[in-house]
């Protein structure tokens, strides 16, 4: 199965839904719409959610409560909800404006908390393919949140944007580790739970580190700094890179007169 992506349907029609909130929208003699695009492309995530980016427009519709051709008479296919869907789900979603005050650090820190936290709510943006987006009203907010960041210190856009993409890809890569769902086998039921699979490959583990080949695996005698949540991992990544740019930071705050 091709990895769904962001961009893959017509972007112009694509680009006109996330955006039609610029024009107004003409209004149509008949009757009163059944639905709204909001209600569909939320209808979408919620089965989503639930069944990962191989959700189908007959699910959506089913989720509404309509015929599936209903759904097309707002949105042209899937390619497009999937546009206006990675859009929404990615929307800052609180008022910012006390963080934007806390400073850069802080900023940062609440940009990745924030991205984690859609990552596991939102497991199934983890399948899809973004190397092309199609930037609407959400993807927009978060990166002007994200660019509060610098709204004190001199440095260039770029490394604005390379220190954003430094924080997202800490994010997107720890919850590639953490938190992707799992997927049936070929038989088509499910794969054994975690705590099944660990329980597999524990006797093979402890013979291999008794073999003596792994000595260094060996000496380790506490076995409980495997256990590690998402954010545990994403804020060692994390710190460990703020700190590395914090003299940058300090280095380019301007003077306040």
């Amino acid at each position: 199965m091709a990895t769904p992506q962001t961009g893959a349907g017509d972007p112009k029609r694509s680009l006109e839904l996330l955006w039609r909130d610029l024009e107004p929208q003409p209004s149509r003699p008949g009757p009163k719409p059944k639905l709204s695009v909001d209600e569909i492309v939320d209808a979408a995530i919620r089965v989503a959610d639930r069944e990962g980016s191989c959700f189908s427009m007959r699910g959506v519709a089913a989720e509404l409560g309509v015929g599936t051709m209903t759904i097309y008479r707002y949105i042209p296919g899937k390619a497009e909800l999937l546009d206006l869907m990675v859009d929404k789900a990615g929307e800052p979603g609180t008022d910012t404006t006390e963080t934007e005050r806390r400073g850069w650090r802080h900023i940062l820190e609440q940009l990745a908390d924030h991205s984690l936290e859609f990552y596991r709510l939102h497991p199934w943006m983890l399948e899809i393919n973004q190397r092309r987006p199609t930037l609407g009203p959400g993807g927009l907010g978060g990166i002007n949140f994200a660019l509060a960041a610098f709204d004190d210190h001199d440095v260039t856009d770029k490394e604005a944007i390379l220190i954003i993409n430094a924080v997202w890809n800490i994010v997107t890569g720890t919850a590639l580790a953490f938190l992707t769902n799992d997927t049936p086998t070929e038989r088509g039921g499910p794969i054994t739970t975690e705590e099944e699979w660990w329980e597999i490959q524990e006797p093979f583990l402890m013979r291999a580190v008794e073999s003596g080949r792994f000595p260094r695996l060996a000496r380790i005698e506490d076995h409980t700094i495997w256990d590690m949540t998402a954010q545990e991992a994403m804020r060692h990544a994390l710190d460990a890179y703020l700190d590395g740019i914090a003299p940058r930071m300090e280095e380019t705050r301007r003077v306040k007169d």
